[in-house]
C-alpha cells in the first residue's frame, strides 16, 4: 500500500522535501498549482472517500448481522453475499491506491500526521503546532537577521570613524549586504 520515504508516508514519492511538485492526471503530469490538477485531485479524493465510507459502512452492517445471526440458509447466503461485496470493494480500492495514474499518488503524507491519527488525534492539531513552530522559527531567524545587521551598520561606523580612508570601501560592503 504504501511506503517510508523521507519521513512520509507515499505510494510513489514525486516530491523534494516533501513539497510535492507534480500531479498526475490521467496520462498527463501536471504541476500541483495548476486548477487541472487540483480539480483532479479534488474528484479523485471525492470518490475514495465515498468508497472508504461504504466500505465502513458494509463492515458495521455486517457486525450487526454477525451479532444477530439467526443461522438459516438464507442468511448465511446473505452473509457470504455481503462479504463478497466487502472484499469486491476492498479489492477496487486496493487498485486505486495502488494506480501509477492516480493523482492521489502526488500526495506525500508526514508520518508525525499519520502517527496522530493512529494515536487517535486530529491531524489539525499537528498543522497548527506545525505553523505555530514555523512562525516561532521564523521570528528567532528575523530577530538575528535584525541582530546581525545593526551589529554590522555599528561596526561600519566605528570603522569609519577609526580610519576615514576606508569609508568608500565600508560603503560598499556595507551596501553589498544590503544595508542602506
Amino acid at each position: 500500500m504504501s511506503e517510508q520515504v523521507n519521513g512520509t508516508a507515499s505510494v510513489q514519492d514525486k516530491s523534494v522535501n516533501n513539497v510535492p511538485t507534480e500531479c498526475n492526471s490521467g496520462s498527463q503530469t501536471q504541476p500541483v498549482g495548476s486548477d487541472e490538477s487540483l480539480t483532479a485531485l479534488q474528484k479523485e479524493l471525492g470518490v475514495t472517500e465515498q468508497q472508504v465510507a461504504s466500505i465502513i459502512e458494509s463492515f458495521i452492517e455486517l457486525g450487526v448481522s454477525v451479532y444477530d445471526f439467526p443461522d438459516t440458509p438464507q442468511a448465511t447466503q446473505g452473509m457470504i453475499t455481503n462479504l463478497k461485496r466487502n472484499v469486491d470493494r476492498l479489492f477496487k480500492l486496493n487498485q486505486r491506491s495502488n494506480d501509477p495514474d492516480s493523482a492521489l499518488n502526488s500526495i506525500s503524507i508526514p508520518l508525525e500526521v499519520i502517527q496522530y491519527i493512529e494515536d487517535g488525534r486530529n491531524p489539525d492539531i499537528y498543522t497548527r503546532e506545525f505553523v505555530e513552530a514555523i512562525r516561532r522559527s521564523n521570528q528567532y531567524q528575523r530577530a538575528k537577521m535584525h541582530a546581525l545587521k545593526q551589529l554590522r551598520d555599528s561596526l561600519a561606523e566605528k570603522i569609519i570613524e577609526e580610519f576615514p580612508d576606508l569609508e568608500s570601501n565600508v560603503q560598499n560592503i556595507v551596501e553589498r549586504t544590503n544595508g542602506n
